[in-house]
């Protein structure tokens, strides 16, 4: 079988509430309506992302033989993601993040990895990355991510990195061994300046001019914004963009959404600049429901694509 992407990273189950605020040490916070189930893990909410947006997806992660690892199994095939290369673990349970969300969609998480890390190099199979176009990583044990990223330069694959919050805060020195890989390097503010250790009030064009010196001067770095704006530096231009508005109502794997829709463009033949449009929209449209993988779908993107993209203001920008 051939896929368009192949992702790898943890594999999560998801237990969300929704309150109107977050309770203070020793204080009640009253749940809205129910709590809520779903498959979660920052590679496969990418993963069902791309899906949706007309991509074949395969997913490397691992996952415990247990009910939740079993609602992992389903949910996936639901989405039409291979999971050949969902490994299982019979010592660990699946691990799950117990999520509670303020009435703004700001999300707090308390996490079990479990069963999600780690992927041995050993377990990692040569050829299901080679037989995908992509390859997209988010945090992992190093071992798994240099393996996988080695795996795919030699096969001639192109890479795409999110290494989320905690890889990021190791440096980028000792990300070097997977950074050399990769073509797109996806951040958020705080980690891009976590990166090179910066402080926090650090402009973040200076920022993402010394990733170029220090990581490589021909690859891509987004930096997403959230509520701020989107800077991009490539080797086909640099620019800023502003943020689409939405009504957000929970933005947990908002970030996941703007990669998938961010690498799919890429993959599809768009420049850069459109490529950071459908990164923006799928990740907003994310934020208007509830759930890690309430991601949209194809149709739905390019008619708010359509729609909106004249309101998206874009200045060209000159990072060294």
């Amino acid at each position: 079988m051939k896929f368009d992407i192949v992702c790898i990273g943890h594999v999560l189950y998801d237990i969300r509430c929704y309150v109107d605020s977050f309770p203070s040490p020793d204080k009640l916070a009253v749940i809205n309506g129910r709590l809520k189930f779903g498959m979660g893990g920052s590679t496969a909410n990418s993963a069902v992302t791309a899906s949706k947006l007309g991509m074949k997806c395969g997913i490397i992660g691992k996952i415990g033989f247990d009910d939740y690892g079993w609602s992992v199994v389903q949910s996936f095939r639901n989405y039409g993601i291979n999971i050949d290369h969902l490994l299982v673990d019979f010592g660990n349970p699946t691990g799950v993040s117990l999520i509670t969300v303020d009435k703004e969609g700001t999300p707090e998480f308390v996490q079990m990895i479990g069963a999600s890390e780690p992927i041995s190099p050993g377990e990692i199979r040569p050829d299901y990355i080679g037989t995908s176009r992509h390859l997209h990583m988010t945090g992992l044990n190093l071992e798994a991510l240099v393996k996988s990223s080695e795996i795919a330069k030699d096969f001639g694959k192109t890479i795409s990195f999110d290494p989320g919050r905690k890889k990021s805060d190791l440096g980028y020195k000792i990300l070097s061994p997977i950074l050399k890989n990769v073509d797109i390097l996806l951040v958020n503010q705080r980690e891009a300046r976590s990166l090179i250790g910066a402080s926090d009030d650090k402009e973040i064009t200076s920022v993402m001019e010394k990733l170029r010196k220090r990581v490589g001067e021909n690859k891509t770095y987004v930096v997403k914004g959230g509520r701020q704006n989107i800077f991009i530096c490539s080797p086909d231009g640099d620019f800023s963009m502003s943020p689409f508005k939405v009504n957000v109502v929970d933005t947990i794997g908002a970030g996941d959404a703007f990669d998938a829709g961010f690498v799919v463009a890429f993959l599809n033949g768009n420049n850069v600049e459109d490529a950071a449009v459908h990164g923006a929209a799928c990740g907003s449209l994310k934020c208007e429901c509830e759930g890690a993988q309430s991601s949209p779908s194809e149709s739905k993107v390019e008619a708010f694509v359509e729609e909106n993209r004249s309101e998206v203001e874009i200045v060209d920008l000159l990072i060294q």
